[in-house]
């Protein structure tokens, strides 16, 4: 990844109810356009949600074990 790309990376940071520490998820430009405008009412419905990471990966996140969540 080059310098300008990881610029263009947004990251999830989840904060589980049985974790005191955060995870963090590093997001394509994509999935995070995608969720952003999403987010309140993903974490208020708690929903499940797959999202694609800057590493080619998929990373499905079950919405109703997050007390916040937010992008860094």
């Amino acid at each position: 990844m080059t310098s300008s790309e990881a610029r263009k990376t947004r990251t999830l940071v989840l904060h589980l109810a049985a974790n005191p520490n955060p995870i963090s998820i590093r997001l394509t430009p994509d999935a995070a356009a995608d969720l952003e405008p999403r987010l309140v009412q993903v974490v208020r419905n708690g929903h499940t949600h797959a999202v694609a990471t800057v590493d080619g990966h998929e990373f499905v996140v079950n919405f109703a074990h997050v007390v916040a969540a937010h992008f860094a």
